[in-house]
């Protein structure tokens, strides 16, 4: 993309050379940085309203926000609002908080509290100001090496930025507003893509788990709704004529760092919660802790959840690969398997939603962010089953077709990027003068 003709050098290091008719100037320069405020106690309920006109924004509320606040959980009454700063929509603020940084539009009317600054009577395009904010540039050599940076009113005034003239600002913001829609639909296509790849596995796994990989078996009904046909030859069983037995493990208070070589360690429940097990998923032993190394996985060990959200109760692995002296967590169970079920076979049926079905059926728990299900519940599950080497065929069929699809997502995640890593450049370079937009070429 064309440059300008002529640059000077600002002086500053996170923005470097800028068009020599663009101004270096600190933020402070363009508008007073005030702070939010909030109602004490804050979790007084007097403060809140669920009818009140202005929205009480939280980090959170920003967090889970892309460029425009668009809605909050809470409101406030008006008590509240008289306690706190009132901001009307389409004014710009920043956290300083939380998502520190963080700039954000509001397109409703709100209140911030005092992790928040916001620019009143800004004297410049809140467009391209938001967009110069959003690159996280203005904040590089503000913190200290090691550390979490802060900001606060003094140091977000003490910015410095490169500005053009106002319909400059303006002419640049548009075109970002184009080309960013433009790469965030892209995105967002793959991202459905990938989902449509997900949704692929699923089926894929579910027919071939309750129908085989033979189109022309002949198949008998079974009286289970959520389960339908299944081959002739096929038996459904209880898991628990195919267990000898199921362990549940050990969780000693731990160090919050991961096991270190020729060290103990206990694994955390997000071992299994990907599609394969993750060893690096542990926390570290006490030294002075003796090991109960009954509890030691081993390769070829099934670990299933037995305590974990509703999304990922009942997530399951085998281990494989291991390099490290691990004992599983009592959120975890193993499953000793008899030698009638293949193991590859039963963790795919273990993962599938046929089982999820069962285990939400059965799940305990006050909440959601916990629940729980027993050993009776694993024994309990319902599972067709095939002879054993129609168990292997159709494990190692299940992993030829997941890996196919596996390289899909893959590859269309590292489109994503792509599309991420340009759309933040080409904010960086235009916010900074390193390219002049087409708009102004022409």
């Amino acid at each position: 993309m064309e440059r300008y003709a002529k640059y000077q050098d600002s002086g500053i290091a996170w923005l470097g050379e800028i068009p020599e008719h663009w101004e270096c100037i600190k933020f402070k320069r363009l508008t007073p940085i005030k702070r939010g405020a909030s109602p004490r106690p804050i979790a007084d309920p007097v403060y809140f309203d669920p009818d009140g006109e202005y929205a009480w924004v939280r980090i959170a509320d920003v967090t889970a926000s892309e460029r425009y606040l668009e809605t909050t959980t809470q409101k406030l009454s008006e008590l509240g609002k008289s306690y706190s700063v009132s901001l009307e929509p389409d004014e710009l603020f920043l956290s300083i908080a939380g998502s520190v940084g963080k700039p954000i539009i509001t397109k409703i009317k709100c209140c911030i509290h005092d992790g928040f600054v916001y620019f009143p009577n800004l004297k410049a395009n809140k467009e391209f100001i938001y967009y110069i904010f959003s690159t996280g540039q203005p904040y590089l050599g503000l913190g200290k090496l090691g550390t979490q940076l802060n900001l606060n009113t003094d140091t977000v005034g003490g910015i410095e930025i490169g500005l053009p003239p106002l319909e400059e600002q303006k002419l640049i913001a548009a075109y970002l507003d184009r080309k960013t829609a433009e790469i965030d639909e892209l995105i967002a296509q793959k991202e459905r893509l990938i989902a449509l790849y997900e949704e692929e596995k699923t089926a894929i796994i579910n027919e071939a788990i309750t129908k085989g990989i033979n189109p022309d078996v002949k198949l008998k009904p079974t009286a289970i709704d959520w389960l339908g046909d299944i081959p002739k030859h096929w038996k459904i069983q209880k898991l628990r004529f195919f267990v000898s037995k199921i362990e549940q493990g050990w969780s000693p208070s731990c160090h919050n760092y991961p096991v270190s070589k020729d060290e103990w360690g206990i694994l955390k429940v997000g071992c299994v919660n990907g599609d394969y097990f993750n060893q690096e998923e542990n926390k570290s032993l006490p030294i002075e802790m003796k090991p109960k190394t009954q509890y030691e996985i081993k390769d070829g060990d099934i670990l299933i959840s037995r305590a974990n959200t509703k999304e990922l109760l009942g997530s399951a692995a085998i281990v494989v690969d291991l390099r490290l002296k691990l004992i599983f967590c009592d959120k975890l169970y193993r499953i000793i398997t008899k030698y009638e079920v293949n193991k590859n076979y039963l963790i795919r049926y273990l993962r599938s939603s046929l089982a999820r079905f069962q285990y939400e059926r059965e799940a305990t728990g006050t909440s959601i962010s916990m629940q729980n299900i027993g050993q009776d519940t694993i024994k309990n599950l319902i599972i067709p089953f095939p002879p054993i080497e129609e168990q292997k065929t159709i494990a190692k069929y299940i992993e030829k077709e997941i890996a196919r699809i596996d390289a899909k997502i893959a590859k269309t995640k590292r489109i994503i990027e792509l599309q991420k890593e340009y759309r933040t450049a080409l904010i960086s370079e235009a916010v900074t003068g390193k390219i002049k937009i087409p708009d102004l070429v022409s």
